[in-house]
């Protein structure tokens, strides 16, 4: 039976929410190669036939010297120059959800390159990919019992912020979503992704 994946890398700080039977986690960090990532996932997807959603919890980042964007994961960082990757989950992964700031962004590059490389991703593993065009807030709390005994809450995103988008296996824009309303239904009938994605 297919499971989730959720791929965390560890400079996004917090603890990994727990995996399950049905939900494997992976941890990365600036040490972690892109191909030993791809590696674990390949025979992660493998085991289980196949991915429903790899959700991958990482820093978006702006390399200023390229004016292009990129997703602060492992030690390559997935950018345009990485996304080949995505083709050894071709055929294994359905949805790839990119817990990451400005990971399709429009208008902090001359390019668009947040949306260009979302768009690159989908076609390359052929999926769908679903990402924010803006800063996302998450919370992780420190809790210590009699000052000696700390733990990390699971990382909990909650609701999207701003705009979010979901490409489809080509690439192209199947559905935008906006801000949400401030009434809107415990169990919207649409699929907007907020109510969908992040519980």
């Amino acid at each position: 039976m297919p499971a989730n994946l959720i791929a965390h890398d560890t400079r996004l700080e917090g603890r990994t929410p727990s995996g399950s039977r049905d939900t494997l986690t992976i941890d990365v960090d600036e040490s972690t190669p892109l191909e030993e990532f791809f590696d674990n996932a390949v025979e992660l997807a493998l085991a289980h036939v196949g991915l429903n959603r790899l959700s991958i919890m990482a820093h978006g980042v702006y390399v200023r010297d390229l004016d292009t964007i990129a997703i602060q994961f492992c030690t390559e960082y997935i950018s345009f120059q990485t996304a080949h990757y995505f083709s050894r989950l071709r055929g294994l992964v359905d949805h790839i959800v990119l817990y990451v700031c400005n990971a399709a962004e429009t208008e902090m590059t001359r390019r668009g390159d947040g949306d260009e490389l979302c768009r690159q991703i989908a076609i390359t593993a052929n999926a769908e990919v679903t990402a924010a065009r803006e800063r996302q807030e998450y919370t992780s709390v420190e809790v210590c019992h009699f000052f000696v005994d700390c733990d990390t809450t699971p990382i909990e995103f909650g609701d999207w912020e701003g705009e979010v988008v979901h490409y489809g296996r080509d690439g192209r824009v199947l559905a935008e979503f906006g801000e949400p309303t401030r009434h809107a239904s415990p169990a919207p009938t649409s699929s907007d992704p907020r109510f969908t994605m992040r519980r």
